[in-house]
């Protein structure tokens, strides 16, 4: 519960000696330093009980950059011009993110960014013989026939017209109020990628 002006002014008073003394009239230096006094207290409480939401990144405005230092945002993945909701967006992807090279990790880190539904397929060498083990059994028909560079390589498929809103608590003067384009999450997905992994990135055509 929010603690007020007049809830300070009463606790500095019952701090004062006793006696008669100090009572004074309301419009005593006295009592004018006290109202003075309790007025900048609730002040710092207001700003404390603000501060306590800046403790979260998805409601940060103030501590907003510094957060952003926190996590090494912007990086060069950033557009040049990303709206605020864009940029938390990064920001709440790179905490959440816990890095990893399993399909679903990749998934995650999309979808932190704001990219739900994207699919990843891994391709495999084309064998032949039998499956009497551990591992993927040999080729079918109808399967690519793939070298074993493709041993290495995935798709990252991406829903076609992604589009962002503007959220109007969070956006600033000059944001656009929708977005288009994906050059974000391919750099990101790109720069997750291990080196000596092949990256393509589509996107899946809307019916």
């Amino acid at each position: 519960m929010a603690v007020g002006r007049p809830d300070y002014k009463a606790i500095l008073t019952a701090l004062l000696p006793p006696g008669t003394a100090l009572a004074g009239r309301r419009d005593s230096v006295l009592q004018r330093l006290l109202d003075g006094l309790s007025r900048e207290l609730e002040r710092v409480d207001s700003r404390s009980r603000t501060m306590l939401g800046e403790a979260d990144p998805r409601r940060a405005r103030e501590l907003f950059g510094e957060w952003e230092s926190s996590f090494g945002l912007p990086d060069d993945c950033a557009p040049d011009e990303q709206t605020m909701t864009e940029r938390r967006q990064a920001l709440l992807g790179r905490i959440v993110s816990r890095g990893g090279m399993r399909p679903q990790d990749y998934k995650d880190l999309a979808a932190g960014l704001g990219y739900d539904g994207v699919e990843i397929i891994e391709h495999r060498e084309a064998v032949i013989g039998w499956y009497d083990g551990p591992g993927h059994a040999g080729a079918e028909i109808g399967d690519a026939l793939n070298g074993e560079e493709w041993n290495h390589a995935w798709d990252a498929l991406i829903p076609e017209g992604v589009v962002r809103q503007s959220v109007i608590s969070e956006a600033e003067i000059g944001d656009a109020l929708r977005s288009w384009g994906d050059d974000l999450i391919e750099c990101v997905l790109h720069k997750a990628a291990p080196s000596w992994g092949y990256l393509n990135v589509a996107y899946i055509e809307e019916d």
